[in-house]
């Protein structure tokens, strides 16, 4: 899904503000733009993947023709989206050596940790954050973070504290 857009318009300045808020606060996984937003994304170490959209750099490495126009025009954005997809999954699957660092997957032998509904439904929230692509692995992820910190604690429930905690050692470890 698009996760935000902003429309240009020819003599009238782009607002740059409401274009790096929406990057901080709702990252796509694929960010179509100008060098501008390839500028945004670096300076917020963004790990979405860009594509030139617009002008100077879709003009340099495009087909022929003008920008994403008739058949040639969508092979190049199928080709670009696919390899945008393998290129996020780079960043998705860990290392070798971050693999050989990561705590071993808790067994189901473990006693089972309930979930208070308000935490519940934080961890929907924020799994809603994530890019499509990393949700699944970001939900499995702050769910086993959360129920290790209740059991460390001994405690029977996740609460939504607990969550939050989970949640920036998660985002910490991700900088």
């Amino acid at each position: 899904p698009c996760t935000f857009s902003f429309k240009r318009t020819a003599g009238i300045k782009p607002d740059n503000a409401a274009v790096i808020e929406a990057l901080k606060t709702n990252p796509p996984l694929i960010m179509f733009g100008s060098y501008n937003e390839r500028m945004y994304m670096a300076e917020l170490g963004s790990r979405s993947i860009y594509v030139p959209a617009s002008f100077p750099g879709a003009a340099i490495r495009r087909h022929t023709g003008s920008p994403f126009m008739g058949y040639s025009g969508a092979t190049y954005l199928v080709q670009e989206v696919c390899n945008a997809l393998f290129d996020a999954l780079f960043f998705i699957l860990p290392l070798a050596g971050q693999m050989d660092r990561a705590e071993a997957t808790p067994s189901r032998l473990l006693e089972s940790v309930a979930w208070a509904d308000d935490a519940r439904s934080e961890l929907d929230v924020l799994v809603d954050k994530q890019p499509v692509l990393v949700r699944i692995s970001a939900a499995k992820r702050l769910r086993d973070a959360a129920e290790r910190a209740a059991r460390d604690a001994g405690e029977k429930i996740v609460t939504r504290e607990r969550l939050f905690a989970a949640s920036q050692l998660f985002e910490a470890q991700a900088a």
